[in-house]
């Protein structure tokens, strides 16, 4: 009897010791963070399909966080991988990338329909303007060498924020990197109606699952080449959540 309990312990240690750490931060409906609860969204109906129940990696823990910490978090190894991230110089020093896009979006700005962006028909629009958006996340080239003025949101509920400054024009626009999250967030925004969500005329921004650079090589290239796959997979189950 001691020695059943004994093994049992230490398979229940080295399953925990095992465990593929992946971060989740609010982008809806890609991954839906509530609090208190378990995250949800297309992205861990993705891992548990194609990494868990396939028994390719049977043990996952999910870290919550914002996307700021979650990057400080895979910079410093305490998470092993987070999907849902855009590319720059920068991060690519930091991090690894997948293979290929794990899912292609649009860049959007939320602005006031009675503001100087209402109707945006050309990025030259944007000159200069003051434009909120999230901490942490990606600024383009092509809003630097606008001179846009960019006004930098902290903390969890900063798209709320972002759009409730819009709303009281202390910002001109508020950008989002992902249109399908900006779009998924806004319906339940209460001054949607004096707003709008415009999506960018730019080329489609491609995002990627990253991974700690600490990952040995053989996890890595085991989980982009699972990954990799059933990229198709995942627009398919992205559908639910859009509809």
């Amino acid at each position: 009897m001691r020695w059943s309990w004994l093994a049992g312990v230490c398979l229940a240690f080295a399953a925990h010791a095992h465990a593929l750490v992946i971060g989740v931060y609010e982008l809806s409906p890609h991954m839906v963070v509530d609090t208190h609860k378990e995250p949800r969204g297309a992205v861990v109906d993705f891992v548990q399909e194609v990494l868990v129940k396939s028994g390719e990696f049977p043990v996952v823990e999910w870290r919550v966080a914002n996307f700021a910490r979650m990057l400080r978090e895979l910079d410093t190894g305490q998470i092993d991988m987070v999907f849902m991230v855009a590319r720059n110089e920068q991060r690519q020093k930091l991090f690894r990338y997948s293979s290929q896009p794990f899912f292609d979006t649009r860049s959007a700005v939320v602005v006031s329909k009675s503001g100087k962006l209402a109707t945006l028909t050309s990025l030259e629009q944007l000159r200069q303007m003051r434009v909120g958006h999230a901490h942490g996340s990606i600024v383009p080239d092509y809003l630097k060498a606008m001179g846009v003025d960019l006004y930098d949101i902290s903390g969890d509920d900063y798209f709320s924020r972002g759009l409730k400054m819009v709303e009281l024009n202390r910002l001109d626009a508020y950008f989002a990197p992902t249109l399908s999250n900006a779009q998924h967030l806004f319906k339940t925004y209460d001054g949607a109606d004096a707003l709008s969500v415009q999506a960018l005329p730019v080329e489609p921004l491609g995002l990627y699952v990253v991974f700690a650079k600490s990952m040995d090589e053989k996890t890595f290239a085991r989980l982009d080449a699972l990954i990799t796959a059933r990229i198709a997979r995942y627009r398919t189950l992205l559908q639910p959540y859009i509809r």
